[in-house]
């Protein structure tokens, strides 16, 4: 093998291990941001967190706040893979009616039933499953309130969350579906707030169920 192919192999090597340590502090930061909040993390705790030297952080993010940026960015390309997935399959059960199906009282019960089904499980698995991805997403709502760094961040996170609840709205020929959109995806919001807060053995599916039927039976217009 020529001297010039093995260099390059080497480089290629250090670069992916350098991406990969990369990562690995990503993934640690999200981690601590979701035990201590945003105002908690700090270089050596995500250092602690990852298994890396301290200098580590800092050789490869210029500060702390691209660090956390960054972070909170890598969470939400993740986030969104797995919703676009979700979001496909319920367009997909909708388009099988027709605007004459959506007449039909019966039908729109199902819907409703189905709709309330799928955000429900949503808010549980997230609850069960990732319950540090949304404490995570839920200190960037909050501290994207006055911190520079994080408000644009947070913003654009919150408006692509929002853009296919906009778009299920218009199914139903509402006349201001945004409106609609906002006023659901608060309720999701606040009722993970509301849970994440509490304990898990405490955590009154029932009552979440209730609003979350309530808002979409307003939407289909079923009430």
């Amino acid at each position: 093998m020529a001297d010039s192919t093995v260099v390059k192999l080497e480089r290629r090597g250090t670069r992916m291990r350098g991406e990969q340590t990369k990562q690995k502090i990503l993934d640690a930061t999200l981690r601590v941001i979701a035990r201590e909040g945003v105002r908690g993390t700090t270089h050596r705790a995500i250092a602690r967190e990852a298994g890396v030297q301290l200098s580590l952080t800092t050789y490869y993010f210029k500060d702390l706040n691209e660090l956390i940026s960054l972070a909170f960015r890598s969470f939400m390309d993740g986030d969104y893979g797995a919703l676009a997935d979700q979001w496909q399959k319920a367009f997909k059960y909708l388009d099988q009616f027709s605007p004459d199906d959506l007449v039909d009282n019966v039908t729109r019960g199902r819907i409703i039933d189905y709709c309330t089904k799928r955000i429900v499980d949503h808010v549980r698995y997230g609850l069960t499953e990732h319950p540090d991805g949304l404490a995570v997403e839920h200190h960037f709502f909050f501290e994207g309130i006055n911190d520079p760094h994080l408000q644009e961040l947070s913003k654009l996170h919150r408006r692509r969350l929002l853009r296919p609840v906009i778009s299920f709205c218009e199914y139903f020929n509402t006349t201001d579906p945004e409106t609609d959109a906002n006023l659901l995806f608060g309720t999701i919001t606040r009722l993970e707030y509301e849970a994440l807060t509490s304990a898990p053995d405490n955590v009154d599916y029932k009552s979440i169920r209730n609003e979350i039927r309530r808002i979409i039976g307003w939407i289909v217009k079923a009430d």
